[in-house]
């Protein structure tokens, strides 16, 4: 301890080990590599395509065992061998328990929730998965979507994806335009308490709530989730 120094910028930047040591850090690496390749290719597309909680779990776990023995002199390339083949097997034991046990699925990999039910924002569901509405839009504008009245039912899969089921064209309904907020125009928004200048469809600036007014009525507070902004529904 008596030669450490800190701040001694060629140990923070080349370490204390000879240059040559770069080239086993090489043949390391393509080895724990080509073999980490070999093992997802075995585990199957499953584990690729999704993030569930297992799969997440696989991740961290062959980050850390992959990458010690790429770099640390101490540690065989064997150690790492044994370690990410031990996950892979424990993993792919775990499916085939969970795959056949309902209710361990449901607690391991959660539950889908609606977050749009005909038309209008479940908020309960979006506070649940602490989701904004502008995250939720963002979703939604991705499967081509332009108003809340498109659909009738969104789920947020435990993979984090969004389902989104619309209605055939002839069924589709005003709603919420999901357009970013920096593209709509002040206008835009009404106040509850304001007179409806000319009749048609209005939605909550919140949950969505789609209804008809009448030229010269008052806007109320929404009477889903007592918010007190509108707007002019999309068609």
């Amino acid at each position: 301890m008596k030669d450490f120094q800190t701040f001694d910028f060629h140990r923070i930047f080349f370490g204390d080990l000879p240059y040559s040591f770069l080239l086993e850090i090489l043949f390391r690496t393509a080895v724990m590599y080509c073999y980490t390749i070999l093992l997802l290719r075995l585990l199957g597309k499953r584990s690729m395509g999704q993030l569930s909680t297992l799969e997440l779990a696989i991740i961290i776990c062959f980050g850390s065992a992959v990458g010690d023995p790429m770099m640390g002199k101490d540690i065989p390339i064997l150690h790492g061998i044994v370690v990410i083949t031990t996950v892979a097997l424990l993993q792919i034991g775990a499916e085939w328990v969970i795959n056949r046990n309902k209710r361990l699925e449901q607690f391991m990999e959660g539950r889908p929730d609606c977050l749009v039910k005909d038309g209008m924002i479940v908020l309960k569901s979006l506070s649940k998965n602490n989701l904004s509405q502008e995250d939720l839009f963002r979703f939604l504008r991705s499967k081509d979507v332009e108003q809340l009245g498109q659909i009738k039912d969104a789920f947020f899969e435990t993979s984090g994806l969004v389902s989104v089921w619309c209605y055939a064209k002839p069924d589709i309904r005003p709603g919420l335009s999901i357009l970013p907020e920096e593209y709509l125009s002040g206008s835009t928004y009404i106040a509850a308490g304001k007179t409806v200048s000319q009749s048609g469809a209005f939605s909550c600036r919140n949950c969505g709530y789609t209804t008809n007014y009448r030229a010269g009525q008052h806007f109320p507070v929404c009477p889903q989730c007592k918010e007190r902004v509108w707007s002019k529904s999309h068609i």
